[in-house]
């Protein structure tokens, strides 16, 4: 597919920047679509994905890679039918116009390992996937509708169901993104309970799991696939966290952990180990970026953003 035509949506986002900038590295056409203006100088189109659907977007790509999404977990929790409906809407929409199309595009959807909800032990694309809160829910529905608009308009699509990902311009919402900047501003700092594992990776894993998903043989198509690291607590994080920016300052950094802090536990997911075995053998993508390495990464963007 190098040389190829692709639209990206929500490319001035986290994951969309480090997207763009690979695949234009790599020496694909990218286009992008968004409600602002494009941070890329590449053609852009400017609109609603909610709202509109992306007709002359989408027309002459042989790819699309929609990346939109509103990934505010509270905000889905605040306004369940508003959030699902919304990030539906943009699923269906790109869906829609390519229906249209005589020679239909290759999506390639991000989804999330949230979809698997309370799971425990290894987790396979063959578990079951459960809900547990409307960001998730929307996932689940966009998958079944890619896979609906495959089987009535035969448009080819691959998801990828992507674990927590971290990095250079990650907002601050992130766990690791705040608690990096934390340490770098100052000297101690609180944070809530740490038990809670995840399976962080670093989101130039992600961004290389899209390429891959580009390249692959049309035998893949039409299915999902786990991506993501290994199972680590948000203890263990915050203590390699807390190494690489004492190394990098020259300082001590004190953490106290409040107990008394609540964190919700209706939407909390479980602690399971992502299984990628299907992405190697069938993508032939791996997680090439370590947790160490990235987290060095990340501390260093952090440090000086301006010159990144």
């Amino acid at each position: 597919m190098r040389g190829a035509r692709v639209l990206v949506t929500g490319a001035n986002g986290f994951l969309g920047k480090h997207v763009v900038s690979l695949l234009t590295e790599r020496g694909y056409r990218v286009s992008t679509l968004g409600r602002g203006k494009s941070a890329h100088g590449l053609p852009h189109f400017q609109m609603d994905l909610a709202r509109e659907v992306p007709q002359d977007a989408v027309r002459g790509v042989d790819a699309v890679v929609p990346l939109a999404s509103d990934v505010g977990i509270a905000r889905s929790i605040a306004d369940p039918s508003g959030h699902m409906v919304g990030n539906l809407a943009m699923t269906l929409n790109i869906l829609k116009a390519c229906s249209i199309l005589q020679t239909k595009p290759l999506v390639v959807y991000l989804s999330s390992d949230r979809v698997y909800g309370k799971a425990r032990g290894r987790v396979t694309e063959q578990s079951p996937t459960f809900p547990v809160e409307p960001y998730t829910a929307s996932k689940i529905m966009s998958e079944v509708a890619l896979a609906t608009y495959a089987n009535l308009f035969e448009i080819p699509y691959i998801a990828l169901r992507a674990s927590a990902f971290f990095g250079p311009h990650q907002p601050r919402r992130g766990f690791i993104s705040d608690v990096i900047q934390k340490m770098i501003e100052q000297d101690a700092i609180t944070v809530g309970p740490l038990k809670s594992v995840k399976n962080f990776t670093y989101v130039g894993n992600v961004a290389a799991a899209v390429h891959a998903a580009l390249k692959a043989p049309r035998s893949t198509y039409n299915r999902a696939y786990n991506i993501g690291g290994k199972p680590v607590s948000l203890l263990g994080v915050l203590t390699q966290c807390k190494t690489i920016v004492e190394q990098r300052l020259s300082k001590k950094i004190r953490i106290h952990i409040d107990r008394s802090i609540r964190l919700p536990q209706q939407n909390e997911i479980g602690a399971f180990s992502l299984s990628t075995a299907s992405a190697q053998k069938t993508l032939h993508w791996k997680e090439t970026v370590s947790l160490k390495e990235g987290l060095e990464r990340t501390v260093d963007y952090f440090l000086a953003p301006e010159s990144k």
